[in-house]
Formats: C-alpha cells, sequence, structure tokens
C-alpha cells in the first residue's frame, strides 16, 4: 500500500541520517511541497529550535556577519554575529539545540552562495565563531526548471552535498499527503531505533563500504570504454545543475572521494536507526553515489546501476546487522498453468520487496507474451478454439483472467521501482485489450 505521508517520512529519515552522520543534507524539488512544515514538524517531535535562512531573500552580511567599529580604539572593523547566531547559541547554553534551515540556495545571488556554503560545510561565521555541534543544517533548492535563469549551482559544490530528490511517489500520493487533516500529519511517525556505533561496527561498515565500491568498480569500470565505465575522472561533468537532471529525478555529477566517505558515514547511519526501507535506502544512496549517474547514456543501463548498488547496500546492512540474505521463494513451474503460477505469485506478493517481486514478475512476463499473441494470425486461430474441448477453454480463459490480476500487480510494482517498465505494460494492456473480446465473445459462452 502506497504511504499517504511519503515525503514527510522520506524528510523525517533524513534529518535523522543527516544528525548521526554529520552528512549535510540538500532537498531538491518543486515548491509547495511542505519542505518547511516537515522541518518543523521534526524539530516539535525532538525538542530542537528552527532557525530559518532564505538564501534568495538575504545578503551576506546576514549571513556571516556585519563589519563594524566596536568602539575599541582599533584601527580595523570587527565582524559581529547576526541576530540568528546569537540566538542559537543562547539556546544552547540553556540546552535547546537548533535546527539551521537554509532554503531556495540555488536561488541566492554568487556571494551570498558562498557564504552560504562556508556556513554550511565549515561550520563558521565571519569572526571564525563555530556552530555548536548539536546544530543540524539542513537545506533545500527547488529544481534549476522553477528557477530564474542566472541561478545554478556548481557541480563541485552539489558534490558537497547529499542530495535527495523531494516529491511524491505519484499523483495519487501527492493529494492524499496534502488533502489529510492537518492534526493526521503528526499521526504515525516513523519511529527511529538508535543503535550504539561501536569500533567493531566502525570497522566492519567500513570493510563493507569497501567492497561495495569494489564490487562496483569492478563490475562497471571497464577499462578502455568510455559509454561504461563510471564517472570517476569527471570526464563528463555538467558545470551547473540544469534541467537535465529534473526530468529523471536525480542529479548529474561525478563520483569523488568526498563521495565515498559520505557513503561510508549515511552507511553507518542507516544501520544506527535499523533503516530497512529500500526506497528510503534507494534516496540516500542515489543521494551519494547518484554523482556518478552522467556516467550512463542509455536509461536501461543507468537503472541497471542504481539498483545494483542499492542491493549491494541493502545487503551489507544486513549482513552488518547479522541477518542472512532473504531468499527468493518463488520460480515458475511450468508443470503448472499460467493462472496458477500468477495466483502463486499474488499469494507471496507481500512477503517481497520491490525488486524481489519485479524479478518475479519477469518471469512470467514472456510467458504471457508467447501465449497471447496479438498478430493477426494468431487472433485468426483464436476464433477457432471454441471448437476445442471444454475445459481447455475454461483453462485458456483462467489464464487470461489471471493476466488482468497479473498486470494490476506489475504497475503497482513498477510504480515504486527504478525498472523502466512502460513498454512492458503498454504490450500487456494491448493482449488484454484485444483478447477481451475474443474470449468474451468466442469462448466465454460455449465453455459456459
Amino acid at each position: 500500500m502506497e504511504n499517504t505521508n511519503y515525503m514527510r517520512d522520506l524528510m523525517l529519515t533524513g534529518f535523522e541520517l543527516s544528525r548521526i552522520s554529520g552528512v549535510p543534507m540538500l532537498y531538491l524539488g518543486n515548491p509547495g511541497m511542505g519542505k518547511t512544515t516537515i522541518v518543523n514538524l521534526w524539530a516539535k517531535r525532538n525538542g530542537y529550535h528552527v532557525e530559518s535562512l532564505i538564501g534568495s531573500a538575504f545578503d551576506r552580511s546576514e549571513i556571516l556577519g556585519y563589519m563594524v567599529n566596536d568602539g575599541s580604539g582599533t584601527d580595523y572593523l570587527r565582524t559581529k554575529a547576526p541576530e540568528w547566531f546569537h540566538t542559537i547559541t543562547e539556546l544552547e547554553k540553556k540546552g535547546t539545540p537548533s535546527v539551521l534551515f537554509i532554503d531556495e540556495i540555488a536561488g541566492a545571488p554568487k556571494d551570498v552562495q558562498a557564504s552560504l556554503y562556508r556556513l554550511i560545510f565549515e561550520r563558521t561565521i565571519g569572526n571564525g565563531q563555530k556552530l555548536p555541534e548539536s546544530t543540524i543544517i539542513a537545506s533545500a533548492s527547488n529544481y534549476k526548471d522553477n528557477l530564474p535563469p542566472m541561478c545554478d549551482i556548481t557541480a563541485p559544490n552539489l558534490n558537497r552535498f547529499c542530495l535527495i530528490n523531494f516529491g511524491p511517489q505519484s499523483f495519487e500520493g501527492l493529494y492524499s499527503e496534502f488533502l489529510q487533516d492537518p492534526a493526521d500529519l503528526e499521526k504515525d511517525l516513523p519511529d527511529f531505533t538508535h543503535l550504539e556505533l561501536s569500533q567493531e561496527i566502525k570497522e566492519k561498515a567500513g570493510r563493507a563500504v569497501r567492497r561495495i565500491f569494489e564490487k562496483i568498480n569492478t563490475t562497471y569500470n571497464v577499462k578502455g570504454s568510455s559509454s561504461s565505465s563510471l564517472n570517476f575522472a569527471n570526464k563528463r561533468l555538467n558545470n551547473v545543475f540544469t534541467g537535465e537532471y529534473s526530468k529523471n529525478g536525480m542529479v548529474y555529477n561525478f563520483i569523488s572521494g568526498r563521495t565515498i566517505g559520505y557513503f561510508r558515514d549515511i552507511f553507518l547511519a542507516m544501520y544506527s536507526i535499523g533503516l530497512n526501507n529500500p526506497f528510503y535506502i534507494s534516496k540516500f544512496v542515489d543521494g551519494l553515489i547518484g554523482l556518478g549517474f552522467n556516467s550512463f547514456s542509455d536509461v536501461q543501463e543507468l537503472n541497471a546501476f542504481r539498483k545494483f548498488v542499492r542491493e549491494l547496500t541493502k545487503d551489507a546492512l544486513n549482513e552488518l546487522a547479522g541477518k542472512q540474505k532473504k531468499q527468493k521463494n518463488f520460480y515458475y513451474n511450468s508443470k503448472r498453468s499460467l493462472a496458477e503460477n500468477i495466483d502463486n505469485l499474488v499469494t507471496l506478493q507481500d512477503e517481497f520487496e520491490t525488486e524481489e517481486l519485479e524479478d518475479a514478475c519477469m518471469k512470467i512476463v514472456p510467458v504471457i507474451e508467447n501465449k497471447f499473441k496479438t498478430d493477426s494470425q494468431s487472433l485468426s486461430k483464436l476464433r477457432s478454439l471454441n471448437k476445442k474441448p471444454k475445459e481447455e477453454l475454461i483453462k485458456l480463459r483462467n489464464d487470461f483472467n489471471a493476466v488482468e490480476i497479473f498486470y494490476l500487480i506489475l504497475e503497482e510494482c513498477l510504480s515504486k521501482s527504478d525498472f523502466d517498465g512502460d513498454e512492458t505494460l503498454s504490450k500487456l494492456d494491448e493482449i488484454i485489450s484485444k483478447y477481451k473480446y475474443y474470449i468474451n465473445t468466442c469462448i466465454q459462452t460455449e465453455a459456459a
């Protein structure tokens, strides 16, 4: 079942991961998706104060501080801390930590952006004063398509964030989340465990992440190939984040040493909170490994890469937690009818994770396409089937009814998956449309 509060839970999870790992998050999305509301919800739940800075509305001095003559008799100016910084530090002294929420960062002028980056990555203001260790910084921006032409973020700066593409799973999910009663937004909030990160666990995590990157490199870094090797060398770097990435809901950038370090820190944080939701794992992994996405010009190869890395990450997290990899318990039994195999899939679908269900579905698709061909010759043969024994006609009708159920399962699965299955769904839709007439008119009457 689709999560009504998918965006809420994604952002709340991101805050927990950022708090543990220290990795700065940048939430990218269209305007009006409730980012500020969710920030305040998290802060309220966890006893944090929220201090907001609007990148497009502030100037440099309002961020890093004001140059003033403090009357001390010196012949140079000193930097006076801005009011928001004073508020955070005073609350910290009273035991209240803060969230510093920096919005519309991409819409800020270049000098303001530079000031914001110093604040985010160095956690200091102009006079060298540092933010309290407990302060969490979260940043947000609209997509390039929703910004003036002069606004952008350069790729090296994007590379310093974990980028979270923030949006609903579907249009139905969007209106479900925003049409609910405001009080329901605070119900059924995700409950996070916080496991201790011992030195042994940290060392195991380091080895697990190393194995992940070794497998990625072995599989995709093909020597002498420019189309299938990962973008370690920044060869196909986009200088700015453009409307290109928002078409696919991902950012095109390069893999760096920082990427690998961030991956380790996020991996440990995911283990710490017991994160096992494959959709959220995918979001945070995409935000890191995803910075190498412009290595791929082919969408299918790109989706295969995303799935490969996500599965490596999930398996490594389970291994770190002492869990065995879940075995897929569906296989297509050729001795059974198509309807029986689909019925078995229906029985098991709630036990599958998305990628496992996707694999199971892909075993059935070619069987359906082979059995229900839509060319004119095959449909002509179907007309003569009402002369067949009644048992064969009933079996065919049962198989066809199962195909309609299978279509709904596959459609739901693909809505939660990285796999581009539009062509497959289109083919199945064609089968259902063309065969429905013949099944109902040529067969059903005879078989009834």
